[in-house]
Formats: structure tokens, C-alpha cells, sequence
């Protein structure tokens, strides 16, 4: 009874309605930061997630690796290849059920655990709640990714059980570890991010809504509650005004900082043009060159050198590890190794220059030792694959070495490949090799030879969002063999991007174009 009394008392509507307000005030602020630390919440199980999503690609890549040539796996790692596809299987299960639970406690523990494909069987967990769009990245399209992925891995075990392993499965496991789990992963993650955007939206929406509520109240503070407040809203009004030019202030502060960091990668990216091979220099001891030279991101992780040395010239073509800034460094660490070796005098001797160059950039990154155990994650594993060709016009003989870089010869009769050997250069995990194949070759009338990096038939699009594919390659140079080398690249370039489509980039990607000059008589005669 007391209560109701106060209640009808006029003379307590002022404190009633301060109460009231500020009540509302502390609601909307409350609201705020429960909000926020969600987002937070979100935003790291998201992060974990994409991570988790990356690492499942690593992983079947591994398995594609190791199934795809398990003798040579065991006699290069001294490892039991059917642990390593167990264990990589077992790994991948364990993080799609994490990814599947949505349990952030999960998730981090698969994460965790790198990619040390350690044989565990996967605790199968109840499906956490999925959005629909996670609900059809996952079990949605004709082809979807839960039983893909499951299916990928029973093939894995199949194969490492299997003695001998079926061909059918391997090339099934290739297959999907190059096109298809890719293309299925990638969109999983952009489902992670495009929530992790929503997030941040539904966010900035609230907050602007509980800050013009906060304001709304304050304002009817100031018009409603007795003169002695108004000095404590306008101190509290000053607070905000306070705290909201701090935060433009930092958003000035960020905007510049991302200003010049943009302008740094530009200039980089400069930089890294000068040491590029030039193609004008090039043309002056050949028929003729060019060069097609295109970074995911503003540099490269690929890289193009040329120069004469002792009347030869030398042509080398790297893809390092990754793109942007880190795969850029990488190029400026093997350039110089190349420049020193070239230096030294070891042209003479192409297969011993390759294998000098694999341990110097070994040794400049400190990857010639094996990492502390425990501690893979901690350690750097970065290398490249190569080809080194080298024209002699004394003898118009081409002699190549490659190290995953094929090269493509063009003559009269069509396209040939010469392989490059499997060897990868400068990673920590994989041993150094020993010798490589060299290759002397004759230069013929018009021979045009062309080292490309895999990221030119790497590109997904088409319809059926499959990759461009070495035969594709081949017709595209065949239809344009007429034309000079500039515009043979033109014309690829053109033709790569009409086929990726609306499809995203995914890594750098260079061709290197030359056609020497037959110094053969017989040709010379033939000619006149």
C-alpha cells in the first residue's frame, strides 16, 4: 500500500521518471557490451573455423602427394606412406566433425594440431546449429561436401590398406584433392566469412539503435528532469562527445596506416619489377621473347631472371611458396643465391648450379636442419619449384633442368613436353636431391620454348568450374603460333580470364616465351 501511495504521488514523478531513465540507460549500455563480446565470441569461433576449413585443404593435398607415389614418399621421408594417409585421414575426419559440432572447445583442439596426421579415430558428435547457408555448404548441391569428404578419406584408408593400392582410387583421391575439395572448401570458408561479415552488420545496426536510444533518453532526461541533472547529463554528453572523437581519430589513424602500408606494397612491388628479367634485353640475343607476368596480389611469388653469361643466355623461372609478401621475399632470397652461384662460375656445370641452389637457399632461410620436435609450427617449410634453361648460340643447343617446371617446346609438328623432375627445392620437410635429369636439346628453325609456372593451368572456371588444364594450354599456343611471342601471350592472357570467369584468382601465374636463333647452316641455306 505504501508503494501505490508514492507511486500517486506527483511530487515523486521526477525521480520515478529519472529512475526510469536511467534504468534504460544502463539497459541499452548492457545491451551494448553483451553484444560486443558476442561479435567477439563469433568472430574468433569464425576465425578458427576458416583456419580449421584451410587446413582440411593442406591436409588432402598431402594425402594426394603421398598417395599418388607412396614408394617414392617412403624412400625420400624414410616414413611409413599408409601411417602418413591413416593418420592425414584420421586428422581431416577429426576437424570436420569439430567443424560440424560447432563447438569452439573442438575446434581449437583440431586445430591445434597442425598437420601432424597422427592416427586418432574421430569422436562423431552430434550436428551442432548450423545456419542454412552452413547447412547447404555442407550438405547441400549435387555434390556435397559432408559425404565428398567422407568419401575422400575412406579412400585414403583404402589405399593405405590396400597392397596393391587400387589405381582407380588414387586417381579418385588426385582428382578430388586438385578440383573438387577445393571448390567445396573454399566455399565453406566464404560461408564462415560472409557470417562473420553478417555479424559485424547486425552489430553496427545494434549499436547505432541502443546509442540513439541512450541519446533519445538522455535528451528526455534534460527536458523532463529538475535543473540540478542537467549538469551531470551535459558532463555525461561530453563523455560521449569525448569517446567518439577518439574513436574517429583512430579511424583516421588506421585509414593512414593503411594508406602507407598499400603504398609500401606498391613500391615493393616496383622494386621487385627492376629485378625481373627484362625482355628488351632478352630480344637482343634472341629471335625473339616475352614474358607474361601476373601476381595474385600486388607482387609475386613468381619470378623471372635472365642474363649472358660467357656468351650463353641464361634463362631461370621460380614459384616460391605463397604469394604476395611472403612469396615475393622468398624470390629476392633465390635471386640473389642464383646471382652468387652465377658468379662463381657454376653455369659450367647446370645440374651442380640447381643443386647448390637448393642448399644455399636452404641455408639462408635455416631450413637445413630438421625442426626441434614439437615445434613444426614454429618453423618456417617454405621453398620453390624451378626451371633453368640455357641457350648456346656457339652451339645452338638449349640445355634444361627443371624441378617441377616442365618445358614446352613449339616447332612445326605441335607442342612437346620435357618433363621436369619431381624434386622441390629449399623446404625443410622434404630431403635434398641428389642429382636431376639434364636435358641437351638441338635448336631447330622457329622453335619457340616456353617455361610456365602451374598457376596458368591451375585456373578454375568453365562450367563445369574444373581447372584450364595442360591441353587447353597447348591449343590456345598452337591456334596463335603465327604470331609474334608479345602477342601469343596476349592472347593466353585473354583467353584465361575469359575462362576463370567470376571465379577468384588463386595464385600468381608466369610464362616465359622465347624462340632463339638457329645458327645451324643448314637452316641458314634453307632460309636464303
Amino acid at each position: 500500500m505504501k508503494i501505490l501511495h508514492w507511486l500517486k504521488d506527483k511530487q515523486n514523478l521526477p525521480t520515478m521518471a529519472y529512475s526510469l531513465g536511467l534504468g534504460l540507460i544502463a539497459f541499452a549500455v548492457t545491451a551494448i557490451w553483451v553484444a560486443d563480446t558476442r561479435f567477439l565470441a563469433d568472430q574468433h569461433r569464425i576465425g578458427a573455423e576458416v583456419n580449421l576449413a584451410g587446413r582440411q585443404r593442406m591436409l588432402s593435398q598431402r594425402i594426394a602427394m603421398v598417395a599418388q607415389d607412396m614408394s617414392r614418399f617412403e624412400r625420400v621421408n624414410g616414413a611409413s606412406p599408409s601411417f602418413m594417409l591413416i593418420g592425414c585421414a584420421d586428422q581431416m575426419m577429426r576437424a570436420h566433425t569439430a567443424l560440424l559440432s560447432t563447438d569452439i572447445d573442438r575446434i581449437k583442439k583440431a586445430l591445434g594440431e597442425g598437420i601432424s596426421c597422427h592416427v586418432g579415430a574421430a569422436e562423431e558428435v552430434p550436428t551442432g546449429d548450423l545456419s542454412p547457408a552452413l547447412q547447404g555448404a555442407f550438405f547441400g548441391g549435387n555434390y556435397p561436401l559432408d559425404p565428398l569428404l567422407r568419401d575422400f578419406i575412406n579412400r585414403a584408408v583404402s589405399v593405405a590398406q590396400s597392397e596393391p593400392p587400387r589405381q582407380q582410387d588414387i586417381d579418385a583421391i588426385v582428382r578430388m584433392a586438385n578440383l573438387e575439395l577445393p571448390v567445396k572448401l573454399n566455399t565453406l570458408v566464404r560461408v564462415f566469412q560472409d557470417e562473420g561479415e553478417e555479424s559485424l552488420h547486425s552489430l553496427d545496426r545494434f549499436i547505432t539503435a541502443m546509442w540513439a536510444l541512450t541519446l533519445l533518453l538522455i535528451l528526455l532526461e534534460i527536458v523532463f528532469i529538475f535543473q540540478p541533472m542537467a549538469r551531470k547529463i551535459r558532463e555525461t554528453m561530453a563523455q560521449l562527445q569525448k569517446t567518439l572523437g577518439i574513436s574517429e581519430r583512430r579511424g583516421i589513424e588506421l585509414k593512414e596506416a593503411n594508406e602507407q602500408l598499400l603504398e609500401s606494397i606498391h613500391y615493393a612491388r616496383k622494386i621487385q619489377q627492376g629485378v625481373l628479367a627484362d625482355v628488351t634485353d632478352m630480344r637482343t640475343s634472341v629471335k625473339d621473347a616475352a614474358m607474361l607476368w601476373e601476381p595474385l596480389q600486388v607482387v609475386s611469388g613468381d619470378f623471372v631472371w635472365s642474363s649472358e653469361v660467357d656468351g650463353k643466355t641464361v634463362f631461370f623461372v621460380a614459384d616460391c611458396t605463397g604469394h604476395g609478401v611472403p612469396g615475393a621475399l622468398l624470390t629476392m632470397v633465390v635471386s640473389s643465391e642464383l646471382k652468387k652461384l652465377l658468379d662463381l662460375g657454376e653455369l659450367a656445370d647446370p645440374e651442380r648450379l640447381m643443386l647448390d641452389l637448393d642448399r644455399g637457399v636452404r641455408q639462408r632461410l635455416g631450413q637445413d636442419r630438421p625442426s626441434d620436435a614439437g615445434n613444426d609450427n614454429q618453423t618456417s617449410d617454405d621453398g620453390f619449384e624451378a626451371a633453368l634453361a640455357i641457350y648456346d648460340p656457339a652451339e645452338n643447343t638449349l640445355t634444361f633442368i627443371g624441378a617441377g617446371i616442365p618445358l614446352y617446346v613449339q616447332s612445326s609438328d605441335g607442342i612437346k613436353r620435357i618433363p621436369a623432375d619431381r624434386h622441390r627445392l629449399g623446404y625443410r620437410s622434404l630431403r635434398r636431391p641428389e642429382s636431376f635429369k639434364v636435358h641437351h636439346l638441338d635448336v631447330e628453325e622457329d622453335e619457340t620454348f616456353y617455361l610456365a609456372t602451374d598457376g596458368a593451368t591451375d585456373h578454375i572456371g568453365g562450367e563445369r568450374k574444373r581447372a584450364f588444364g595442360r591441353k587447353r594450354l597447348f591449343e590456345v599456343l598452337e591456334a596463335n603460333a603465327y604470331a609474334d611471342l608479345e602477342t601469343q601471350l596476349s592472347k593466353l592472357k585473354s583467353v584465361l580470364e575469359d575462362y576463370r570467369g567470376s571465379e577468384p584468382a588463386r595464385d600468381d601465374y608466369t610464362v616465359l616465351a622465347v624462340t632463339p636463333r638457329s645458327n645451324n647452316p643448314a637452316h641458314k641455306q634453307a632460309a636464303e
